[in-house]
C-alpha cells in the first residue's frame, strides 16, 4: 500500500514539475532580470489562452488585458507567460521586436494549422532555399503593373458580390469578396462559379481553415495532444470532429489538384502568349514545366497546392478582417464616414470603377486603414515560434524550445509613440509632419518588417481601399440596433463580432 502512495506521490510531483516549475522557474529569473520592464502573466498550463479567454469575457476584447498592462506602465518590454508546459515570451519593445524580424533564422514558425499536407510547403512556413525560391518566383506577381492590372476584376468582384449576397454575416460579405480576389489572382477567370462542399469556395476554405485553427483552442484534449504528437495527433483517438475536418480537407485538396493538373495540360500544349496576364498558377506551372524539362525538378504539384492553400489564407482572412473592422469603425463614426463619402465621389464619381489614378488620392480611405490597423490589426502578431537554439536577445538569454512571439501591434498603443495613442483618430495620418514619435522603424509595422515581411501588403492595401470606396459609395453602413455588445474575438484573427453588428442600406433607395 505504501508503494502505490509513494507511486501516487512521485506521479505528481513529476506532473507538478513538468506543468508548473519547468516554465515558471525561468520567468521568474527573468522578471528578476527585468523588474518593472516584465510583465509576468502566468497560468499553469493555460498560459495564453486563459489570458485571452478571460480578456474576451471579462473585457470583451481579446487583447485589452495585455495592452491594459503596456498602457500602465509604458517600459514594460515582455510579457512573460506559457504556453502548456513552456515558457513564452511575448515581446512589446520595439527594439526586440526590430533584433527578432532582422534575425528571422534563430526561430522556428509553429504550424498553426498542425495537419500534414496543409500550407507546409507553402511561402509562409517554407525556410532556407525554398523560401528564397519561392519568395523570388512570386515577387514577379506583385510589381506594380501586375497589382494594377488586377483593378477591373477588383471592381467587378466587388460589384458582383456586392449584389448577391444579402451581408448580414460581415465576415462572410467580406470574405466572399477578398476570397474570390485570391481565387481569379490564382486560377484566373475559369473558376467563375467554383464551389466546395456546395458553398462558394471562399467561404467554405475559410471556414474548414479556421475550424482546424480554433479545434485545439476549444477543445483541452485535442491542444494536448497536439502538444504531445503534433501532426500525428490527428492519427491518436481521432474525435469526430477530426475526422470529418480531415475527410473536408482532403475534398477540397483533390478539387484544388485537379484543377492544377488540368492547367498543366493546357500549358504543356499551348504556351502563354502574353506573359503580362499570367495568374499565380500559371506562373507555377510554367516554371514546373520548365524544370521538368531542364530534369531539375524543385517544384512539385503537392507545392503548388500548399501555395495555393497559403495565398488564399493570407490574401483572404487578413484583407477581409481588415476591412470589416473598417467598415465598422465608419459605422461607428458617422462624421467620418461623411468625410470620406465625399472624397470617394470627389475623386471617383458617383459612379464607375476605381482606376489606377484614383487609388493614391484617396487619402483619407488610406488614414482610415492606417488607424485600423494601428489598434485593430488583425494579425496583431505573427505566426508563434520556437527558439532554434539558445539565443542572446539583447540582453535577455532564451532556450532552445521556448516559445516566443513579436506583439508589433504594442509599440502603436503607446502616448510616447502616438499622440492620444488608445484614441481613434483616423486624422493623424492625414498631417504633414511626423505621426510617429521615437520611431526606430518598427513602430507601426502592421504588415512585419524585416527580410520575411508580407510579400502581399501592397495588394492589401490597394484591396481594402477599393472595397471601403465602392462600399461607403452605395451603401449607409449602420450599426445593428439589434445587437448590443460588440466585442473584438477571435476566429483565427483579431476580429469585430458579432457578425450581424452592421447594416448596410442603399443610398439610392430613398
Amino acid at each position: 500500500m505504501i508503494s502505490i502512495y509513494i507511486a501516487v506521490a512521485s506521479f505528481i510531483m513529476s506532473v507538478f514539475y513538468f506543468v508548473v516549475l519547468l516554465p515558471l522557474v525561468p520567468l521568474l529569473k527573468i522578471k528578476l532580470q527585468l523588474g518593472q520592464k516584465a510583465v509576468l502573466m502566468y497560468y499553469p498550463f493555460a498560459g495564453l489562452s486563459k489570458i485571452w479567454n478571460d480578456s474576451i469575457t471579462k473585457e470583451k476584447d481579446l487583447l485589452k488585458t495585455i495592452n491594459q498592462q503596456l498602457i500602465k506602465n509604458p517600459n514594460v518590454v515582455v510579457i512573460l507567460s506559457n504556453f502548456l508546459h513552456k515558457p513564452l515570451l511575448i515581446w512589446t519593445g520595439s527594439e526586440y521586436i526590430k533584433d527578432m524580424y532582422l534575425d528571422h533564422t534563430s526561430y522556428v514558425k509553429i504550424d498553426p494549422f498542425m495537419v500534414e499536407s496543409v500550407g507546409q510547403k507553402g511561402l509562409v512556413l517554407s525556410e532556407g532555399d525554398r523560401w528564397k525560391r519561392q519568395r523570388k518566383l512570386l515577387g514577379t506577381a506583385f510589381t506594380f503593373e501586375k497589382l494594377t492590372s488586377r483593378l477591373p476584376m477588383i471592381n467587378q468582384v466587388i460589384e458582383k458580390v456586392s449584389k448577391d449576397d444579402k451581408k448580414r454575416n460581415l465576415n462572410e460579405f467580406t470574405s466572399r469578396i477578398t476570397g474570390e480576389v485570391v481565387i481569379h489572382s490564382f486560377f484566373g477567370e475559369s473558376t467563375n462559379g467554383f464551389q466546395i462542399e456546395g458553398k462558394d469556395a471562399q467561404i467554405s476554405i475559410v471556414e474548414i481553415l479556421s475550424e482546424i485553427f480554433l479545434l485545439p483552442m476549444n477543445n483541452p484534449f485535442i491542444q494536448f495532444k497536439q502538444m504531445l504528437f503534433e501532426y500525428k495527433s490527428w492519427s491518436i483517438f481521432p474525435t469526430q470532429k477530426e475526422k470529418d475536418l480531415l475527410r473536408r480537407i482532403y475534398n477540397f485538396k483533390q478539387v484544388i489538384q485537379e484543377m492544377i493538373e488540368k492547367r498543366i495540360e493546357q500549358l504543356k500544349n499551348q504556351q502563354l502568349e502574353n506573359q503580362d496576364k499570367m495568374v499565380f498558377l500559371d506562373l507555377y506551372v510554367t516554371e514546373y514545366l520548365k524544370q521538368q524539362q531542364d530534369k531539375k525538378q524543385e517544384i512539385d504539384i503537392e507545392e503548388i497546392i500548399h501555395q495555393f492553400i497559403t495565398l488564399f489564407f493570407a490574401g483572404t482572412d487578413t484583407t477581409a478582417t481588415t476591412s470589416g473592422t473598417c467598415l465598422y469603425y465608419l459605422a461607428e463614426y458617422p462624421e467620418m464616414q461623411n468625410e470620406i463619402l465625399k472624397e470617394v465621389i470627389e475623386i471617383v464619381g458617383e459612379q464607375g470603377d476605381i482606376k489606377e489614378e484614383h487609388l493614391n488620392k484617396l487619402v483619407k480611405i488610406n488614414a482610415l486603414i492606417q488607424e485600423v490597423l494601428r489598434l485593430r490589426n488583425p494579425a496583431f502578431c505573427p505566426i508563434f515560434r520556437t527558439v532554434r537554439q539558445d539565443k542572446q536577445l539583447l540582453d535577455v538569454k532564451m532556450k532552445k524550445g521556448w516559445f516566443t512571439l513579436q506583439y508589433h501591434i504594442g509599440p502603436g498603443l503607446l502616448d510616447k509613440h502616438f499622440e492620444n495613442a488608445q484614441q481613434f483618430d483616423y486624422k493623424r495620418w492625414l498631417n504633414k509632419g511626423n505621426v510617429i514619435k521615437n520611431d526606430n522603424g518598427f513602430i507601426h509595422i502592421p504588415f512585419a518588417a524585416g527580410p520575411r515581411n508580407c510579400l502581399g501588403q501592397h495588394m492589401a492595401i490597394m484591396e481594402i481601399k477599393m472595397i471601403i470606396a465602392r462600399l461607403v459609395r452605395q451603401y449607409k453602413i449602420q450599426l445593428n440596433p439589434k445587437v448590443k455588445q460588440i466585442t473584438f474575438g477571435m476566429k483565427f484573427l483579431y476580429c469585430v463580432e458579432p457578425d450581424n453588428c452592421l447594416i448596410f442600406e442603399e443610398r439610392n433607395s430613398g
